[in-house]
């Protein structure tokens, strides 16, 4: 088993694009005919790009936290559930990243899925983030693939509370952090962020004095955030479901990912064996490629709010 904080490799770092889709009339217009032909059987499946520009750093894109720092190293789910120092490291990092991440608000790409939903163009949406913004912007019918950092869950008994109660007992156990983060606010100091709630702390901070509580309701167990780390499994219910919104789809609009992941690009893979339209748009190379009918090598901001308006719905 690997050591706490071991590095581990990177997959699925796709290529950047040696040359952009000019996102033209004739390029819009082609999406939109993609999703008049298929209104209302349409799945959009969404990753970190389309959070972006509402301040959420990214893995894989452009300037994503694997490109720009390539020593970072996520937690992976084994050592969350079962060392103690790695438990220190992520709640001390997610005491100071969680806040920012919860000031996020949607962004015009949230706004227009929403929209199409509203308007009957899709039916439905399976995303890969964890940070909600599909929902705060009004999307019914959403799959959050990798669960949400809104809660923690016992490791033990289950019992699951929100994250900002969360966050107050561990500022009650942790008052001398408090302080410090008092400070940093003071001095104008803002750690870097990463991605899904977590910040780069100086390296002469050390985590050995940091405390967690235990559940409250067992007494036994620990918590961690309700999402699929690295190296965990999406729950059986909801890969069941998952492919059932594929199945239920005729086409599928992916935006915003290189479905780096498998659980994501699994769902890709299952369309293509059905014989469904597949549309991608993402800045850079994807997991799918080969398995799309059209690749637009764009941003999803580039193209989806413009669509959106041209389909009649207000972004």
């Amino acid at each position: 088993m690997p050591p706490p904080f071991a590095k581990v490799k990177i997959q699925g770092l796709y290529g950047l694009p040696k040359s952009h889709t000019q996102v033209t009339k004739a390029v819009l217009d082609s999406v939109i005919d993609y999703f008049q032909r298929h209104r209302g059987r349409v799945l959009a499946i969404t990753g970190a790009g389309v959070s972006v520009a509402s301040g959420i750093p990214d893995y894989r894109g452009p300037k994503g936290t694997y490109r720009v720092y390539g020593g970072y190293t996520p937690i992976l789910h084994h050592e969350l559930v079962l060392q103690h120092r790695s438990r220190q490291r992520y709640w001390a990092r997610s005491f100071f990243g969680i806040k920012p991440a919860f000031l996020a608000k949607p962004n015009s790409i949230h706004h227009a899925l929403a929209d199409l939903e509203h308007r009957g163009y899709l039916n439905g949406l399976i995303t890969q983030n964890v940070d909600e913004l599909h929902i705060q912007a009004g999307s019914k019918n959403v799959l959050e693939l990798h669960g949400t950092l809104k809660n923690v869950k016992c490791l033990n008994c289950n019992h699951t509370e929100s994250r900002v109660d969360f966050q107050k007992r561990l500022e009650e156990l942790n008052p001398e952090w408090v302080t410090y983060f008092r400070q940093m606010a003071q001095s104008g100091e803002k750690p870097a962020r990463r991605p899904d709630g977590d910040v780069e702390l100086p390296p002469t901070l050390k985590y050995d004095d940091f405390k967690y509580p235990q559940c409250d309701q067992c007494h036994l167990g620990h918590y961690m955030p309700t999402v699929v780390f690295f190296g965990g499994n999406v729950a059986d219910h909801i890969r069941s479901r998952s492919f059932d919104m594929v199945d239920g789809a005729d086409a599928l609009f992916v935006c915003g990912t290189s479905l780096a992941t498998f659980s994501a690009y699994r769902l890709v893979k299952h369309a293509r064996e059905q014989g469904k339209d597949i549309m991608i748009v993402n800045l850079g190379e994807t997991r799918g490629d080969k398995d799309a009918t059209v690749k637009l090598d764009a941003s999803a901001e580039a193209v989806v709010p413009p669509v959106a308006k041209s389909l009649g719905v207000s972004v």
